[in-house]
């Protein structure tokens, strides 16, 4: 199996647990939807999602000093423009808890970065006041993409789907009401991350959807880096261990 074959086998026994601990999660429900994170990524200019993450399954601990609420402070006051927080526990060591904890401590919208397979996870992530989740093609067929994708609109929350290939990429365009796709340089299935990925990819979403937000993930560490996204029309890039490694490089990522 491949670490990300053991993350979604985790995450069904999360999801069975989450369903037997709060069969109140499991009831329908809609919210109107404030677009709160999407019109944040969609201001001029290349927006800087920035990550709070402390480790990774191919990394182990990447931030020693991991205080989310400071290190949300700090990418708000260096200029980001919204926030992803990664709430998996046994591979990633974070907790859906940080998102109240951050949400009542900055004005930031927040993405959920977890590995959804369930309408369970989106009632839940509505409870601890994400903004939008991550839907991730990788670990769901397209049907199931869809259906996650209309639970989570009904729901009030914006969606980022993410893709890691060109049949990914083909089989979630042809979904309906997209709001933005991310192009995740990193395969996870080897964790092996190839920054040109994102370029390569993005043309073909802009020849289908030209005014679709894109956003590249993964693999950023410099300015130039990201002169270069702005410059080929990215939303936004989310930028996860190249912050955690050198978190001063947020006060350098403020002009975009």
């Amino acid at each position: 199996m491949t670490i990300l074959d053991q993350i979604v086998e985790t995450k069904k026994i999360e999801v069975a647990a989450l369903r037997d601990q709060r069969p109140d999660l499991d009831l329908p429900g809609h919210r109107n939807r404030s677009y709160r994170f999407l019109n944040a990524i969609q201001s001029p200019g290349l927006s800087i999602i920035a990550e709070i993450k402390k480790a990774s399954p191919s990394r182990g601990i990447i931030r020693h000093d991991f205080d989310p609420l400071l290190i949300a402070n700090h990418f708000k006051d260096s200029g980001a423009a919204a926030l992803s927080i990664l709430t998996d526990g046994p591979y990633f060591q974070g907790s859906p808890l940080y998102i109240p904890q951050v949400k009542h401590a900055v004005d930031l919208p927040i993405l959920r970065k977890e590995f959804i397979i369930d309408p369970i996870q989106i009632r839940e992530s509505v409870e601890l006041g994400a903004d939008a989740i991550l839907l991730i093609k990788a670990i769901l067929t397209r049907a199931e993409c869809q259906h996650l994708l209309n639970y989570a609109h009904e729901s009030g929350l914006d969606v980022l789907i993410e893709v890691h290939n060109r049949q990914e990429l083909s089989e979630v365009l042809q979904l309906t009401d997209l709001d933005m796709i991310g192009i995740n340089n990193r395969n996870l299935k080897t964790f092996e991350t190839d920054i040109q990925l994102s370029t390569l990819l993005k043309p073909i979403i802009s020849d289908r959807h030209p005014t679709l937000p894109v956003v590249a993930e993964s693999g950023y560490s410099s300015v130039d880096q990201l002169r270069t996204l702005s410059s080929q029309g990215f939303a936004g890039a989310l930028i996860g261990e190249g912050l955690a490694v050198n978190p001063a490089l947020m006060s350098q990522l403020s002009r975009f």
